[in-house]
C-alpha cells in the first residue's frame, strides 16, 4: 500500500456466513480507537436496516450490494476514516477487486473457517439446510464462493483466537503502511478485549488523611513599659483687678465733695 499514514483506508472483510467477520471488525475497531483512530465498522445489522443490503439471492443481486458498500467506504476513507466492512460475505472476486481500484488504501482479509466448525456454530440450521438441499442460496455451500488469491490478510479463526487474530491484522496493517508504526506500538494502556468488554477503571487512590499542624509555642512579649507620673501644673495665677482709669476716678471725687461739703454745713447749724 501506499500513502501517507495519516490518510483513512477500508479494512474489507470476506468470508462465509458465521465464519467471524464481524466479531473480528468489532475487535480491530475497539483496538483502533484506542489508538486514536476514527473508526466505522458496517455489519449485517445496520447495513440491513438502512442500505437494504444483506438480501441478495443470486451474483447480480450479492454485486450490487457489494458496490453499494464500495461508495460508501470509499467516501469515509477519502475523508481520513477507517472503514471495517464486514456486512456482507462479498463471494465474487470481481466486486472485491472493484472495490480496491475505486478506493485505493485497501486491505482484504480472508477470514478462513473449516465447513465443520461453520455447521457447529450455525444456530439457524442453515448450513444443515443447505447441504440437504433445503436452502438454495447459501454463499459456499449451494452458491458459489470465489477465495480471494492475495488478500492482505488471512485469518483462520478455528486456530486462533479474537485477540490473536486482531493483533495479527493490526501488524499487518503497519506492514502495508496503513498505520503508523509508532503509533500501533503504544501498549502502556490497559488492553481491551476484541469483543467489547469494557475494561474495568482503575480506583482512584484514597487521599491521605491531613494531620493539625503542630503551631509553635507562643512567643512571650516584653513586660509593659511604665510611663512616668503625670506632671502636675502650678496653680493659676491671679490677676490683680484692674484699676480704673484716671478720668473716671477723677470724676466721682468731683461728686462726692459737694455732697461732704452740704453735709458738713448742717451739722453746724
Amino acid at each position: 500500500m501506499n500513502g501517507t499514514n495519516s490518510a483513512g483506508f477500508t479494512v474489507w472483510f470476506t468470508g462465509m456466513s458465521g465464519a467471524g467477520k464481524s466479531t473480528l471488525a468489532a475487535g480491530l475497531a475497539n483496538r483502533l480507537r484506542r489508538l486514536g483512530k476514527y473508526v466505522e465498522v458496517l455489519d449485517a445489522g445496520e447495513a440491513e436496516q438502512f442500505l437494504n443490503v444483506g438480501h441478495g439471492q443470486n451474483k447480480d443481486e450479492r454485486n450490487l450490494e457489494a458496490r453499494k458498500l464500495t461508495w460508501l467506504c470509499r467516501l469515509v476513507s477519502r475523508g481520513g476514516g477507517i472503514v471495517l466492512q464486514a456486512a456482507i460475505d462479498s463471494p465474487y472476486k470481481e466486486t472485491r477487486d472493484e472495490a480496491r481500484r475505486q478506493i485505493g488504501r485497501f486491505a482484504e482479509v480472508f477470514v478462513e473457517c473449516p465447513i465443520e466448525t461453520l455447521i457447529q456454530r450455525d444456530k439457524t440450521g442453515r448450513y444443515k439446510k443447505a447441504l440437504s438441499g433445503e436452502l438454495k442460496n447459501l454463499v459456499g455451500i449451494s452458491e458459489p464462493y470465489e477465495p480471494p488469491q492475495h488478500p492482505e490478510v488471512i485469518v483462520d479463526t478455528s486456530k486462533t483466537t479474537v485477540d490473536e487474530a486482531v493483533e495479527h491484522i493490526l501488524g499487518q496493517l503497519v506492514a502495508q503502511r496503513l498505520i503508523d508504526p509508532t503509533v500501533a506500538a503504544m501498549k502502556g494502556r490497559p488492553k481491551i478485549s476484541a469483543r467489547g468488554k469494557p475494561t474495568p477503571q482503575r480506583k482512584a487512590p484514597k487521599p491521605a488523611k491531613e494531620q493539625p499542624v503542630k503551631l509553635s509555642k507562643p512567643v512571650k512579649l516584653h513586660k509593659p513599659v511604665k510611663l512616668h507620673k503625670p506632671v502636675k501644673l502650678h496653680k493659676p495665677v491671679k490677676l490683680h483687678k484692674k484699676a480704673p482709669p484716671k478720668h473716671r476716678a477723677a470724676a466721682r471725687t468731683a461728686r462726692a465733695e459737694p455732697r461732704r461739703a452740704a453735709a458738713g454745713g448742717k451739722r453746724k447749724r
